[in-house]
């Protein structure tokens, strides 16, 4: 075996569930692929929307295809495993997976049993399990949340606690699924220093090329087409940029008024870029809201001092990008489920077109997509996803089919898919196509370009934009933020406030 990790002539596909015969097949998603990780690298390997990144990380922890049914050839070796003779279990020590979407492998009622789990598994004494619990609460910035549910984290702090994990079993080989996305700025340069000063073998998996990746990985890879390319650290981002931008600008320019290609500054190309002038009908809406506060307790945790969220003012009008940034856990979600109406403030207005809105007001004008898609999307097919809203508005068949039928186009998605089965960026296309079909006034997009490249984002934010709606953003790229956002708010320290124009 070539290194702690060996691939060999590796092709896979996946069942074909929409077939009456068991034995039916899906395309390949991978084929023929060579990979060789030696002990104490650290790998990045970029990869398109569907190109196969999570399906290979899945089969490299052994997941695929014990878990998901599907056909695997060729030889895999992990640590001296061949993983077709593998259980899963057997590789807890040599072999640490961390999923793009946390709620997959988070299992224990509480952060300290989650990190605990995996030590009595493998039996190790009681002494030094709460000593290794302890260390990774700490390295994570999880003490004060020991005790609360996973259920209860935000997105960030759920990622952190599936990386206290991996820290406490200190595996061997790390394979990380978008474990950069969802984690703020401070948390993304934590996590790569992790990588750079342990010797742990790591592959990172990404679609999108951030930042913190330039000039710190020994390898850079490529997967598309079913195939895994290796080469210098530009070619690689450039080949990529390339791939990612091609499906997307074309469709979208011809489909959607006010799309203007730039260069943009998040460092990902040319891409599908909104103009911030846009061309509105009717009335313009405007959504607003004085002197907010709101108080947000875990239910999971008794003794927890309850969080506070001020909000002094805020506004949104109607064709505008407005962003909001903050730290992990800083109130970005709470105060999104109150600008929809999910939840009640303590005190203060909301006011949409100058007049007093309701719960009820807020929840029919502002279409909330969570950062999990899974929690809005839970019917069978895409076509039976994308027409419930419709047939709910007693609108005709036929009508129904027509507008499903462009809406699928618009966001590339396959009206017979099984959304279960679709990977986690196509599951949030389809969050939004939903939202696009209810024709809201206004969006709030909570981590939208979390597991998506960014000419991927920038085309579903301007496709929300098509009929002048206004979208507050929430993300913790700086620089996606700054490319598509009119103005900006942050929240520090429990307070919501309106960022100085180039702050």
């Amino acid at each position: 075996m070539d290194g702690i990790v060996s691939i060999t002539d590796m092709s896979f596909s996946y069942r074909d569930w929409l077939s009456s015969r068991a034995d039916a097949l899906c395309p390949p998603v991978l084929s023929h692929v060579d990979l060789a990780l030696e002990d104490g690298s650290m790998t990045l390997i970029l990869a398109p929307p569907d190109a196969g990144k999570t399906t290979l990380a899945r089969i490299l922890a052994g997941l695929i295809p014990k878990y998901m049914d599907g056909a695997l050839s060729g030889t895999v070796m992990v640590d001296g495993h061949d993983l077709s003779k593998t259980e899963p279990w057997e590789l807890v020590h040599c072999c640490g997976y961390v999923s793009q979407n946390p709620l997959d492998e988070l299992i224990a009622p509480t952060c300290e049993d989650e990190i605990a789990f995996p030590l009595e598994s493998l039996g190790m004494p009681r002494y030094e399990i709460i000593r290794h619990v302890r260390a990774a609460l700490e390295a994570w910035g999880l003490v004060s949340m020991r005790e609360a549910s996973a259920q209860e984290l935000s997105g960030g702090e759920r990622k952190r606690l599936l990386l206290a994990v991996q820290d406490a079993v200190d595996p061997k080989v790390w394979i990380l699924d978008e474990s950069f996305d969802d984690l703020d700025v401070s948390w993304r340069e934590r996590l790569m220093d992790r990588i750079s000063s342990r010797s742990n073998t790591s592959v990172v998996f990404g679609s999108r090329y951030l930042d913190e990746f330039h000039g710190t990985f020994d390898r850079y890879g490529l997967l598309a087409g079913g195939r895994l390319s290796f080469g210098d650290e530009a070619d690689i981002a450039l080949e990529f940029e390339r791939l990612c931008e091609t499906p997307y600008a074309a469709s979208a320019s011809k489909s959607v008024p006010g799309f203007i290609p730039v260069s943009d500054a998040a460092g990902c190309g040319r891409s599908v870029m909104p103009l911030h002038v846009m061309e509105r009908e009717g009335k313009e809406h405007r959504l607003s809201c004085t002197d907010v506060s709101a108080v947000h307790m875990r239910r999971s945790m008794v003794q927890e001092r309850p969080f506070t969220l001020s909000v002094p003012r805020f506004s949104l009008l109607g064709g505008e990008v407005v962003s909001l940034c903050g730290p992990n856990g800083s109130g970005k979600s709470t105060f999104s489920r109150l600008l929809c109406g999910l939840d009640l403030p303590l005190a203060g207005t909301f006011s949409l077109d100058d007049d007093v809105a309701s719960r009820t007001v807020l929840n029919r004008s502002v279409g909330y997509l969570f950062q999990n898609p899974d929690y809005q999307i839970f019917l069978p097919t895409v076509k039976e996803e994308l027409a419930w809203s419709l047939k709910r508005a007693k609108i005709p068949q036929r009508e129904i089919d027509r507008r499903v039928g462009e809406c699928a186009d618009l966001f590339h998605l396959d009206l017979d898919e099984t959304p279960s089965t679709m990977s986690f960026g196509l599951r949030k296309s389809l969050q939004a196509a939903t939202y696009y079909l209810l024709d809201r006034p206004f969006y709030i997009l909570d981590e939208l370009d979390s597991a998506l490249t960014y000419a991927t984002a920038f085309d579903l934010v301007n496709l929300l934009r098509h009929n002048g709606a206004g979208i507050l953003l929430i993300t913790h790229d700086r620089r996606f933020a700054d490319a598509l956002a009119d103005r900006n708010y942050t929240i520090s320290d429990g307070l919501l406030s309106e960022a100085e124009e180039g702050a």
